[in-house]
């Protein structure tokens, strides 16, 4: 059972890729950004991803330490034109703006209520980047879940994109389904979505949750994730696929401010093939190699980024979830170091 801020729906502008169900803090934003990767680079006087950086091209989720208390957006270390935050955050930061970035206020929207241990549907909206999403839970008692690591814990799913946009005139219609099942525990908490984008940013939304009804069982580590192959992995393994080595990028998509002839949906797909990789996408959010409903951007039109999946056209499901159970012991959800090449 959902219990959501419907009356805010109607008030959205576009915005860039967000968390629509539940309603995440920043969703009247235009975007709310973060910077993956060890450096911040500048376009012209705006802070950006530096996109020839390892720790950035990687795709494996590690957010900038201008981000160390501010897992949700809103850094003050991070700056734009005009006082602003400029490309990276349209609506202040955490000074300026607390309910919207601070975890331990209350924040704008009226809180989702959920039961323990049930599959969920997500909805994430807008215009979409190729990338890596992931979605994970915070539980305000275990911290204050305003560090990126308070997020590791529980960590429910991932999906592959490309680049996604709107069938009509407006670029930023795009609504997708994300399917993951919750921990067998109450309690309130934080929900992130993070998006780890090969764009001038990555994005993130947080939404206010509180889960109840769970069995009674002592607190537990326990927690299900969708079975995309990073849900457990490591960067040593051989073989990239769940249990053996991560998929991420090994080489950079723009070096020196030239295109290299590369971007990571070319490596995902030759790291787990072009079947696996539409099956690890998220529902219609692979258009130019997958299909589907909506159309294709960076990658090219609707099937025309070869090597495409056999009957590619108007449709798309994502074969996710294949649920595996975890525990912060027995997978590798979180936490990875770089690498310059894996063997597949």
């Amino acid at each position: 059972m959902q219990s959501l801020a419907f009356a805010n729906l109607v008030m959205l502008v576009d915005s860039h890729e967000y968390l629509k169900e539940p309603l995440a803090r920043t969703s009247d934003c235009l975007l709310n950004a973060v910077v993956m990767g060890s450096n911040i680079c500048k376009k012209g006087d705006e802070d950006v991803q530096c996109l020839d950086n390892p720790t950035m091209y990687s795709h494996l989720f590690h957010m900038n330490t201008a981000y160390d208390r501010n897992a949700c957006g809103g850094s003050l270390q991070v700056h734009g034109s005009a006082g602003t935050q400029g490309l990276l955050q349209h609506c202040g930061d955490i000074a300026k703006n607390p309910t919207l970035f601070d975890m331990t206020t209350s924040g704008p929207h009226e809180t989702t209520q959920w039961q323990a241990g049930s599959e969920v549907e997500l909805r994430v909206h807008g215009f979409f980047h190729e990338g890596v999403m992931r979605v994970a839970l915070c539980y305000h008692e275990d911290s204050d879940c305003m560090s990126p690591t308070d997020f590791n814990q529980y960590i429910l799913g991932y999906h592959f994109t490309e680049g996604t946009a709107g069938a009509g005139s407006d670029i930023y219609s795009v609504d997708m389904p994300f399917k993951v099942t919750l921990p067998n525990r109450n309690g309130r908490a934080v929900l992130q979505w993070l998006v780890d984008a090969e764009d001038v940013r990555s994005y993130v939304s947080c939404a206010d949750v509180e889960l109840s009804g769970a069995a009674e069982t002592p607190q537990s580590s326990a927690y299900v994730c969708n079975g995309h192959p990073l849900c457990n992995c490591t960067s040593s393994a051989e073989g990239v696929r769940l249990g053996g080595a991560c998929p991420m990028g090994t080489a950079p998509s723009v070096s020196g401010g030239q295109a290299t002839g590369t971007d990571i949906v070319k490596q995902y797909k030759e790291q787990v093939g072009v079947d696996e990789f539409c099956a690890l996408c998220i529902t219609n959010g692979c258009p130019s190699t997958c299909g589907g409903i909506y159309k294709g951007y960076y990658q090219g039109d609707l099937c025309t980024n070869a090597p495409v999946i056999q009957g590619c056209g108007a449709s798309h499901e994502s074969g996710l979830p294949r649920y595996i159970d975890c525990t912060t012991e027995t997978c590798t959800s979180f936490g990875w170091s770089q690498a310059t090449s894996i063997a597949v």
